[in-house]
């Protein structure tokens, strides 16, 4: 099982969740992690770091809020470690996340990729 850690600034997380809540449903393997206004990066990357030790050696999906921000850094640092394991991805929309709330099929790399062409393709002009 793939184990999905969203990370973002402020509420983000906590909204994403709340978010699948009400449309789909969060899945179990689905896992929240805001940085807040007080947290520092050690802060943040221990809360990350404890939430890994529970996962043993399945693999995770890093979905982040903004590309090259602090959750980000984290994520793509601990990425960089052993990218067989894991995958960091930012800029996901709520589609692509209800995507991964319903479908945990295949590899880290595999559901990665799938996120970003949902955010993709869900994009539309009006």
């Amino acid at each position: 099982m793939v184990n999905i850690i969203v990370m973002g600034h402020g509420g983000y997380a906590r909204g994403t969740k709340e978010n699948l809540e009400m449309v789909s449903g969060v899945s179990n393997n689905m896992h929240f992690i805001d940085l807040t206004k007080e947290d520092s990066l050690d802060i943040l990357e221990e809360k990350v770091k404890k939430l890994l030790d529970e996962f043993g050696n399945n693999q995770v999906l890093f979905a982040c809020d903004i590309i090259g921000a602090s959750p980000f850094r984290v994520a793509a640092m601990i990425t960089a470690e052993n990218q067989e394991r894991y995958c960091t991805v930012a800029g996901l929309n709520a589609m692509a996340y209800m995507e991964l709330a319903m479908a945990n099929e295949g590899d880290v790399h595999a559901l990665a990729e799938k996120a970003i062409n949902t955010t993709k393709e869900s994009v539309i002009k009006f």
